[in-house]
């Protein structure tokens, strides 16, 4: 079974505007599988790819910065995302699909939209809702999300172009209005050079559903769990909105 690479998505929504599209997923479903998540989850059902969109637009408001990317987007930018991504040299070799996947997996039977929300200097904030209809891959992200496990990869380097890139994460404690909830902290160094801000997410299991909410490159120094109040309240928001949509 591939690895769930929950953690590392602050860093494929960074390259969300480059045409990097990201789905945390596993295999494609096969037509058995296709919509029997809504049929077996006792909670919120998936949410359709109009109802992802709509809970994201909702969550970045009138925001002119934003950009909101819908299923088709996401789906369109993985060839380039693929070609990005085989390029890139992961060490250890062990944590390579687990980094990868995150923008070279398919979307069939997912309903997913994304909004980048860029903030000062390299800041930005992204907005990820994800509607399984396939229970194979809502089990597989149930599971990631509650094992909250780093299968070994808490640190990873990468190195594309010239570009040298290490990372750390780790795990930190966290709840919310959510089924399940895990919250990371990612640490980035390019070149070198220590990242301002690092990278944070906490991303949460509504029913049949998957939101996160991921903050990177703050340059303004802030405690740690400031920044996790600061998402868990976000991501409190996008419960409610997928809660409601799913109605």
């Amino acid at each position: 079974m591939k690895k769930q690479a929950f953690w590392v998505l602050p860093i494929a929504a960074a390259l969300a505007l480059s045409g990097c599209g990201s789905s945390g997923n596993e295999t494609a479903g096969t037509s058995e599988n296709s919509g029997a998540a809504q049929e077996q989850s006792t909670g919120t059902p998936a949410l359709t790819a109009e109802q992802a969109a709509s809970v994201v637009k909702s969550l970045v408001g009138d925001d002119s910065k934003a950009q909101v990317l819908d299923g088709d987007a996401i789906k369109a930018s993985l060839p380039e995302s693929k070609k990005v991504l085989e390029q890139m040299e992961i060490k250890p070799e062990k944590c390579a699909e687990l980094v990868t996947q995150q923008g070279t997996e398919d979307l069939d039977g997912t309903n997913m939209a994304v909004a980048v929300v860029p903030g000062d200097s390299l800041e930005t904030t992204t907005y990820s809702v994800v509607g399984y209809e396939d229970s194979a891959k809502l089990e597989k992200a149930k599971t990631a999300i509650e094992k909250k496990d780093l299968q070994g990869c808490d640190k990873f380097s990468m190195s594309m172009s010239g570009q040298e890139i290490s990372a750390s994460a780790k795990i930190l404690d966290a709840s919310s209005d959510a089924d399940s909830t895990v919250a990371t902290q990612t640490s980035m160094t390019v070149n070198g050079t220590d990242v301002p801000g690092g990278s944070y997410q906490v991303q949460g299991l509504v029913g049949s559903n998957a939101v996160v909410v991921a903050y990177t490159g703050g340059t303004e120094e802030k405690a740690e769990g400031e920044v996790i109040d600061q998402l868990i309240e976000e991501l409190n928001k996008a419960v409610a909105e997928v809660k409601s949509a799913a109605k």
